[in-house]
């Protein structure tokens, strides 16, 4: 298997009270996947939705640290060891809160998916599994902690591998192969690429 580079655009979002609060993850258990639920939307779209929050209009908490592309294009707007609104709620799932703590968000990194209205694109899930598989192994994690947004809370989200369990399964099964071939490969680089 040859080295393949993930190209992550950085776009960093304002700190501010709704979107980007600053501060530090407590530590990273978990990795969570989403869905952006429109159709169709960039990921430069979706980094502007979260920004646009800041100013508090409707008081909504949202953000993720990564948006992945339908081209499989990345997007990071907030860093790895800062705090995302992606996972909260009043009430999680049965055990989540033994395993990420009282409140996921402080202990999880969370990564937006574009999709059309049939699904995810190769690209996208591509780009998605390569992203989870280099993460859970920079934070000496498994596919075991990786997660829908729907294993926290409940929430139809991903909503294509929440109705068609199937997809989940291929998915965790794509990163746990692309983590056996990095481990095989042993790279002491990362395989990251900033634009």
């Amino acid at each position: 298997m040859k080295e393949e580079k993930i190209m992550i655009v950085e776009k960093w979002l304002t700190e501010n009270k709704y979107s980007r609060c600053g501060r530090k993850l407590d530590k990273v258990l978990g990795i969570v996947v989403h869905y952006v639920g429109a159709n169709n939307q960039k990921p430069e779209q979706t980094v502007n939705y979260f920004e646009s929050l800041k100013e508090g209009k409707n008081e909504i908490y949202a953000s993720a640290h990564y948006v992945v592309g339908q081209d499989g294009k990345v997007v990071q707007c907030i860093p790895n060891d800062e705090v995302a609104y992606h996972c909260g709620a009043l009430r999680y799932k049965e055990g989540i809160q033994e395993k990420l703590g009282s409140y996921p968000n402080y202990t999880t990194i969370g990564i937006e998916m574009c999709h059309d209205e049939k699904g995810f694109s190769e690209e996208t899930l591509k780009s998605a599994s390569n992203l989870c598989s280099q993460l859970l192994m920079e934070y000496g994690l498994g596919v075991g902690d990786l997660y829908r947004h729907f294993d926290i809370t409940g929430k139809l989200c991903p909503k294509f591998f929440v109705e068609d369990e199937s997809q989940w399964i291929a998915f965790k099964y794509r990163v746990s192969e692309r983590i056996d071939a990095l481990r095989e490969l042993n790279l002491s680089i990362s395989p990251f690429s900033i634009a």
